[in-house]
């Protein structure tokens, strides 16, 4: 990788600068039309990486004629500042499966004061190791840095091309209506909404969030269902009802307030408790490639060993700490918000909107903006309607667990004459979490000429998330197991963006297999 210097401060060029590490991988065709910037989401997903062990990957969407170039935001990855956090929050809210109860609702005030107290504890330790240096993170600040970067390498005054997945596409959001005269080919991918990030507090946000979280979970049991016991270890026979694998599981996860799983073989011993089992499979909804994994994850805690799912919860790494040096950087700041107002707001949701919603809640480590100790010296904030010289492309999927296709069509309402609208159906975190031809074609014509597709486009996939197993085996477990060993080994672009991979759940899967 190479490293560019950027301004630390665009409002103050005495600050000094930070290096943003880049990784780059060079066009194969001629003429040579240009670089197009990477994000893969987070906050806090590494560029580098993705451009050099994955640029080819990316050339079959784009073009071989584009550069692909992936960067570490400033204090992510390999760039600097680097952020260092010294300590990583504890995570985890368990929801009474009686929702009328009054003692759930004090139950879950108390674990949101808590969850305060620790966001407050965290985001001084933050300030404490870092000093001033965090406030140069954000979103504003990096969508300067690639114009910056863009001008060393096009010239001055170039289009910028750009493609972003997940968090990347508030990225793209940013870019686009900072510097509406130097879009160029932009494409964004499993969409937020930039307006809400920014200008509204986490626990509204998240109700717009798993708007179709549920549904991608009641497809998730329908697919297992339709695949059988040879592929999916929660079904018990064939044609099974999908409702009756729900509801065995939904018991299970219900189970676990009243008496969490002692879970002494896995990397950290611990308990998994309903809260941690919700965002097990809130994570994993995310890359349907895995849900055989999940699946096998899930029958073998139900039959008492949680070690999968336990070992991949506790995948939560600095990641999660370097998102929110962006995103509180980014969020209007709300005042110190109110445990009751919070805990209202979703059981409100909970019952409504999605059964994840609090268990995703204190994952989320936005929700503890309210004591980020500095400002920064740019915050945008809108407005998010600019004309654009050049339409952008907005991608969403049917059944996005996380970025549903609410967003994308309401980011394509805001740039309505400055946008075109692609719709994949399938399950999954953008439009590669499953291959789609259709979405291929239609993502090269794009950035061929600037074709858009024509308005109601819908784009089928053609990979099923239970592929059948090529040996099928008498066991259901056995044979997950088989097909969790042997999953799409090769590394693709959608494990560069999702939270729990396949890959992360063949790995926390081996390290239980190890323990025990």
């Amino acid at each position: 990788h190479i490293v560019s210097s950027v301004p630390l401060d665009y409002t103050n060029s005495s600050a000094g600068v930070a290096k943003i590490a880049l990784g780059r991988y060079n066009a194969t065709a001629s003429p040579r039309k240009g670089a197009v910037f990477f994000n893969p989401g987070g906050p806090g997903g590494t560029g580098v990486y993705l451009a050099t062990q994955l640029g080819a990957s990316f050339q079959e969407f784009v073009g071989e004629d584009y550069d692909i170039i992936g960067f570490d935001p400033r204090g992510i990855g390999l760039s600097e500042y680097a952020f260092i956090a010294n300590t990583v929050l504890d995570r985890g809210y368990d929801v009474s499966p009686n929702l009328t109860d009054p003692f759930n609702r004090y139950h879950l005030i108390e674990t949101q004061r808590d969850a305060n107290a620790l966001y407050q504890a965290q985001f001084q330790v933050c300030a404490q190791t870092m000093g001033e240096t965090i406030k140069y993170a954000g979103t504003t600040s990096v969508v300067r840095d690639i114009d910056y970067i863009n001008t060393i390498l096009e010239g001055n005054n170039s289009l910028i091309n750009f493609y972003g997945f997940s968090y990347g596409t508030v990225m793209g959001q940013y870019l686009v209506n900072i510097f509406p005269d130097r879009v160029g080919r932009v494409v964004i991918d499993g969409v937020a909404d930039a307006d809400s990030w920014a200008n509204k507090a986490p626990y509204q946000q998240l109700p717009v969030w798993l708007n179709s979280t549920d549904a991608t979970y009641k497809l998730l049991y329908s697919e297992c269902a339709k695949a059988g016991p040879t592929a999916c270890a929660l079904a018990t026979k064939e044609n099974e009802d999908p409702n009756d694998i729900f509801n065995r599981v939904e018991d299970w996860i219900d189970s676990l307030y009243e008496t969490p799983l002692a879970v002494p073989n896995a990397t950290l011993p611990g308990i998994l408790t309903n809260g941690r089992a919700r965002l097990f499979i809130e994570g994993g909804l995310e890359a349907p490639l895995g849900w055989p994994q999940i699946a096998l994850g899930l029958a073998e805690a139900m039959l008492g060993d949680g070690s999968t799912m336990l070992n991949a919860v506790n995948e939560k790494d600095l990641v999660d700490l370097e998102r929110s040096a962006v995103s509180c950087n980014d969020q209007k700041p709300f005042g110190l918000l109110k445990p009751e107002t919070v805990v209202d707001a979703g059981l409100a949701a909970l019952q409504s909107v999605s059964r994840f919603f609090f268990s995703v809640l204190v994952a989320e480590p936005d929700s503890g903006c309210q004591y980020w100790p500095v400002t920064p010296p740019e915050r945008y904030l809108g407005p998010w309607n600019h004309t654009l010289n050049n339409p952008i492309l907005i991608v969403s999927n049917t059944h996005d667990p996380v970025t549903p296709l609410v967003n994308g069509q309401a980011v394509h309402s805001y740039l309505a004459n400055s946008s075109g609208l692609l719709i994949q159906n399938s399950p999954g975190h953008t439009s590669q979490a499953l291959q789609s031809t259709c979405t291929k074609q239609h993502l090269r014509a794009y950035f061929a000429n600037g074709t858009l597709p024509t308005p109601g486009t819908v784009c089928e996939v053609e990979e099923s998330p239970f592929p059948p197993p090529s040996n099928s085996t008498a066991s259901s477990i056995i044979g997950s197991a088989a097909i969790a060993a042997s999953a799409n080994s090769k590394m693709r672009i959608s494990d560069t963006i999702h939270r729990i991979t396949p890959d992360k759940l063949r790995k926390a899967s081996d390290r239980s297999q190890g323990a025990s």
